[in-house]
């Protein structure tokens, strides 16, 4: 099948060309310029590199012309003067949308997030929401998946944890510690949106992707420490101070180490029912003490 990916450089997006690829697909991936971090790798898959972004429709109707699916996984964890979550999330879309409908795509991948809903407390996850409405509107065959914290080798969300476990004897936890999440591998993300395209059951459907096991974020930096052969402590940080520096960063930073809404969101379950992911997608998640040690490699 001929694919168009926008968010192909990015650590999801790296990942689900390379199943693509091995899948037998042909892939045409949107990116800012040939020189971006990930383009290299992507050429080297065969991949065709289509020069555009997400606001820039015309370019969008370029990369797409001719393809028979369309993944779309460009999203942002924080903003920018230039880059809203409106801007990124709901207009960008709809411009990935028109450009399919215009192509006579008949297929459309879109990675949302768990916890996207009307209402949410953060703009993060209400942008997500209503990106979620333009697709189910769009009159497309349209599979929607919403992954909790995703991990990998290369992801910046394992990558920042073991930094910490590796440098100090005291790792910092927000609050009490004790907010479940469900992390998932970038590669079982990846296996999910590439078997999508050629299930039929996929089409109008939405699926939430976990781990095997919801786990308190306590337990997934312990495990974490097992993983990497250290013992260490784990130093609970009132809330309300990690949020007066978050305040800051956000004020001083153009990429924060931590946002205010993230925090929101971390402290809210972020937990699911896998059931239909195992079923209908035939992919059983790795447990996180066996893919976090592939990811430390």
């Amino acid at each position: 099948m001929k694919v168009f990916m926008t968010g192909g450089t990015g650590f999801v997006g790296q990942y689900l060309a390379g199943r693509l690829a091995e899948d037998g697909h042909a892939i045409t991936c949107l990116v800012r310029d040939d020189g971006v971090p990930g383009a290299a790798y992507l050429r080297g898959l065969g991949a065709e590199l289509a020069p555009g972004n997400v606001l820039d429709a015309a370019s969008l109707e370029a990369g797409a012309r001719g393809a028979e699916a369309v993944i779309h996984l460009v999203g942002i964890i924080f903003e920018r003067p230039e880059a809203s979550f409106e801007q990124v999330h709901v207009e960008g879309t709809r411009n990935v949308i028109a450009a399919a409908a215009a192509g006579g795509d008949s297929r459309f991948v879109h990675m949302s997030a768990l916890g996207a809903r009307p209402g949410a407390p953060t703009a993060y996850l209400r942008t997500k929401w209503e990106a979620e409405e333009a697709v189910r509107a769009s009159g497309l065959d349209y599979t929607i998946f919403r992954p909790s914290v995703i991990y990998g080798p290369g992801g910046e969300f394992i990558s920042m944890l073991a930094r910490m476990v590796r440098r100090s004897p005291v790792v910092p936890v927000i609050g009490n510690g004790e907010y479940r999440l469900q992390p998932v591998s970038v590669l079982d993300v990846a296996a999910c949106f590439s078997l999508s395209l050629g299930k039929e059951r996929t089409v109008n459907q939405i699926y939430e992707l976990g781990g095997p096991a919801a786990m308190t974020y306590n337990e997934m930096i312990l495990a974490l420490c097992w993983a990497m052969g250290k013992k260490r402590r784990l130093m609970h940080v009132p809330v309300g101070l990690v949020r007066a520096a978050a305040a800051l960063m956000e004020k001083f930073s153009r990429e924060p180490l931590v946002t205010r809404d993230q925090i929101r969101m971390l402290l809210e379950d972020s937990v699911c029912d896998i059931s239909r992911m195992k079923t209908e997608l035939g992919v059983s998640p790795v447990g996180f003490r066996d893919g976090v040690i592939d990811s430390l490699r």
